[in-house]
């Protein structure tokens, strides 16, 4: 019966299918595109194992020149999968995984593909997996800030503590025009987590003079004062050169 069912469903979609691929070719008669080749082979191969509704669906969509319908609707299985409590860790990952790396081989800037999957086999206990994926989101979306926190902050600073591989991703993404601030004060986070005091008074000082938000200054004040005051304790830490510059009423001269 979901035999039947399945051949029925298939079949109607790849109807619908055929049709707007017609009704395609016809508006698009007198139009040139640029669009990107997609391997139907690696779509499908990725697939076939796990997912062969999946396969057929998203393989019929792409050849007929459909892929942001494939992405879609990839996406969406991708989410119910995850969704599906029934299904055992590892059950789970190998129904999820195939369908994330189809979506975003279709659709390499489909920046919700990197994170959610990225998300997912974290969750699953995937971490080189996440990481893997969100490197390749990267690589493909270099602005796309989200999958540097992801990759950076949420992974390598409180999961997996690399502080070093931390610092180094976050100062490349530093290094992009239109930058979200936060990845400043998330660098000074970094140094100090990776015992680099000096560097992260440093980075909260320049935080402080180059912000007009009291916020922002104020958040500096405290963290500075606090590393100061933690450094002291430490009577091989160099004196830094913010010490001076700190007032008493937690003012830093400019």
């Amino acid at each position: 019966m979901q035999k039947i069912y399945f051949l029925k469903s298939t079949a109607f979609l790849l109807f619908i299918l055929t049709a707007l691929f017609i009704c395609k070719v016809l508006i698009e008669a007198n139009i040139k595109e640029n669009v990107p080749s997609v391997s139907l082979r690696k779509v499908v191969g990725y697939l076939s194992e796990e997912n062969p509704r999946e396969a057929t669906i998203a393989g019929m969509s792409v050849m007929l020149g459909f892929g942001e319908v494939a992405t879609d609707f990839l996406f969406l299985q991708a989410i119910q999968y995850f969704g599906d409590w029934e299904l055992p860790r590892e059950r789970k990952f190998k129904m999820v995984y195939p369908v994330i790396r189809a979506t975003v081989t279709i659709s390499p800037h489909f920046v919700p593909g990197y994170y959610f999957g990225a998300l997912v086999f974290d969750e699953l206990g995937y971490i080189d997996t996440a990481v893997d994926l969100l490197n390749e989101g990267i690589s493909n979306n270099t602005r796309a800030f989200e999958l540097w926190l992801y990759r950076d902050f949420t992974i390598r600073l409180f999961k997996t503590k690399e502080y070093k591989k931390a610092i180094e991703g976050i100062k490349k993404a530093l290094q992009l025009k239109g930058h979200p601030p936060i990845l400043d004060r998330i660098l000074a986070y970094a140094y100090e987590k990776d015992g680099q005091i000096d560097k992260a008074i440093s980075q909260w000082g320049k935080i402080y003079i180059s912000t007009e938000d009291p916020g922002i200054k104020a958040i500096c004040r405290k963290n500075i004062a606090r590393l100061i005051k933690e450094g002291s304790k430490n009577e091989n830490n160099k004196k830094n050169k913010y010490n001076e510059k700190l007032l008493p009423g937690g003012e830093i001269k400019r």
